[in-house]
């Protein structure tokens, strides 16, 4: 079969054959990509719009033209319109994207975490920095999540009594880390 038309194999898809549509794109796939290069297509766009150029002889199978028993010429007559289409569509998103307001200028997330860096959330980091690791997770768990000492102490694997005292010596911790501008 490796010998027969374009126009051969076409009838053998339009019979049901689906492997004959992949001898087709077989013989044609890399010629479609080169003609789409060749036209300016964007790199990131080529295989895309071979497909589809592929995608456009299905839908339109009962209705393809040969020259000289090939389908290569409306392939490419087929790309070239694909290209052309997707083109307009660039240009047409460009043309929106120009239209549209420019967003007001966001605050940096950063400065507005500086600002609402007081000494004492300060003294509070620097004092959980210090903790041993599973009295940051009991502080996060009952101070930020709202688990109850209990979910918590069960979470951690703790008894309840044992996350009570973490937390009373990590509140007694706070209470006595200096102030800024005081001497430590």
């Amino acid at each position: 079969m490796g010998a027969d038309t374009d126009e051969l194999t076409w009838a053998a898809v339009l019979a049901g054959d689906a492997r004959s549509f992949g001898l087709i794109w077989d013989r044609h796939h890399a010629r479609v990509e080169r003609h789409l290069i060749g036209l300016g297509c964007p790199m990131a766009e080529v295989e895309d719009l071979a497909a589809i150029t592929f995608l456009e002889l299905w839908r339109k199978r009962v209705a393809v033209r040969f020259v000289d028993g090939s389908l290569l010429p409306w392939l490419l007559v087929t790309a070239c319109n694909v290209h052309r289409n997707a083109a307009r569509g660039r240009a047409r998103y460009r043309a929106l994207l120009a239209r549209l307001p420019l967003p007001e200028p966001a605050p940096d997330p950063g400065e507005l975490a500086a600002e609402q860096d007081t000494a004492q959330t300060r003294r509070v980091r620097e004092t959980l920095a210090a903790s041993r690791p599973a009295d940051r997770s009991l502080v996060a768990l009952t101070a930020l999540e709202g688990y109850t000492v209990t979910e918590a102490a069960a979470a951690l694997g703790l008894t309840e009594s044992a996350a009570r005292m973490r937390l009373s010596r990590m509140r007694a911790r706070l209470r006595a880390a200096p102030a800024e501008g005081e001497a430590s």
